[in-house]
C-alpha cells in the first residue's frame, strides 16, 4: 500500500523511530528507501565502549544492511562487511585503525551490528582528523562485501569489491555500480542528540535512490535518474536525524513535484542470535584446550560479540550439550 505525499497531514507519514519504508516516484524510472533507527541504534551501539567514530561506522554499516536488505526480495539475511587491509572479507583481521566493521539484517526480525578495532590507532586517527575521519581513513586499503544468506539449503551470494571512496554508502554505491551496473545513491547520517535529563542517545537516519532496470537504456531514463540525485543530494544529515522532521516531510520536501508516493512503513527491531542452548553447543566444538582457556574461576565465560553480553557456564553443561 503507498500513500501519496501532500502538504496535509505529511508528518504522520513516515513519522517515529526504528522504521523502514520504500518510495517511489510517478512515471519515473527510480525507487528508493528510507529508514529512521531511534532505540534500536542506541541499544546497538551503547552495548559498546565504541569511540564516536567507529560507532558511526557500525551505524552507519547497519543502515545500509538494513535499507539494502528491505529493497531486496528474498527470504533470508543481509550481510554488510567491511575489512580494512584484508584480502579475505570474511577473514577476521585487517590492518587499518578498524580492522572490520559487519552489520546484517533479516526481514521480521531486525537488525545487529559490531566493529572490531585498535583503540590506540582510533584515539591517534580522531586527534589527526577529528571525530569523524570517515570509512576509508578508519578501514585502510581493504574490501567491501554484500553477502545474501538465504539458509543452509542454498549457497551464499557474495560480491566483493575494493574500499573505493570516503565512506561506507559510496563503497555501496561503487559496489552497486561495478557489480550489478545499477545506479545507485545513498545518504547515511549517524549521531548523538540530547535525550533530556543530562542524557544523549545515539540516532541513525539513511535513505536510497535506485534507478530501475528496464529492457532498454533510454537518454531519457538517465536523464531522470541525475534530476533525481540532485535534488536527493539536498538532504543534511540534521533532516535525516531529527526526530521531528518525518520522512514523510522530507520526501515532500525533495520530490513534491515527480509525485512521491510513501510505501506502508516497517517496524525495525535490534535482533541478536545468541542464546544459552546455541552458544553451548558452539562451545563444545571447541577443543578442550580452548575451553580451558576461556575458563573463570571454574566457569567458561564467552561474549556475544553483536550485544556484548557475557554468558556464563559450566564445563559439564558445556561437554553434555556437545554429546
Amino acid at each position: 500500500m503507498a500513500a501519496d505525499i501532500k502538504t496535509p497531514g505529511l508528518d504522520a507519514l513516515g513519522a517515529g523511530d526504528d522504521i523502514v519504508a520504500g518510495f517511489q516516484l510517478a512515471e519515473l524510472p527510480v525507487r528508493g528507501r528510507v529508514a529512521r533507527l531511534g532505540p534500536v541504534i542506541d541499544e546497538i551501539l551503547s552495548a559498546h565502549d565504541y569511540p564516536p567514530s567507529v560507532a558511526s561506522l557500525v551505524g552507519e554499516a547497519a543502515l545500509l544492511a538494513l535499507l539494502i536488505g528491505d529493497a531486496m526480495k528474498f527470504e533470508g539475511r543481509l550481510v554488510i562487511q567491511a575489512s580494512g587491509g584484508n584480502t579475505n572479507p570474511g577473514g577476521i583481521e585487517g590492518k587499518g585503525a578498524v580492522s572490520f566493521v559487519v552489520a546484517d539484517y533479516v526481514p521480521g526480525e531486525g537488525v545487529r551490528g559490531f566493529a572490531k578495532f585498535d583503540a590506540g590507532k582510533v584515539a591517534a586517527l580522531e586527534i589527526e582528523r577529528g571525530a569523524r575521519p570517515g570509512a576509508q581513513a578508519l578501514l585502510g586499503e581493504g574490501h567491501f562485501a554484500m553477502t545474501i544468506d538465504q539458509g543452509p539449503d542454498m549457497a551464499p551470494y557474495q560480491g566483493v569489491v575494493s574500499l573505493d571512496g570516503p565512506s561506507l554508502a559510496s563503497c555501496a554505491e561503487h559496489y552497486f555500480h561495478q557489480s550489478e551496473q545499477l545506479h545507485t545513491r545513498i545518504r547515511l547520517a549517524v549521531g548523538e542528540h540530547y535525550a533530556g535529563e543530562g542524557k544523549r542517545a545515539w540516532r541513525a537516519g539513511g535513505a536510497m535512490i535506485q534507478r530501475l532496470a528496464g529492457d532498454d537504456v533510454r537518454a531519457s531514463q538517465d536523464e531522470d535518474f541525475e534530476h533525481v540525485r540532485t535534488l536527493f543530494d539536498t538532504i543534511e544529515d540534521a533532516e535525516l536525524l531529527d526526530p521531528d522532521v518525518a520522512s514523510g516531510r522530507l520526501l515532500y520536501r525533495l520530490f513534491h513535484e515527480d509525485g512521491v508516493r510513501l510505501q506502508s512503513q516497517r517496524p525495525v527491531t535490534r535482533r541478536c542470535t545468541c542464546e544459552a542452548e546455541r552458544l553451548m553447543r558452539i562451545l563444545a566444538s571447541f577443543p578442550p584446550e580452548d575451553r580451558d582457556y576461556m575458563a573463570r574461576d571454574g566457569r567458561i565465560v564467552m561474549t556475544c560479540e553483536y550485544c556484548n553480553k557475557d554468558w556464563t557456564f559450566a564445563p559439564e553443561d558445556v561437554e553434555a550439550a556437545g554429546r
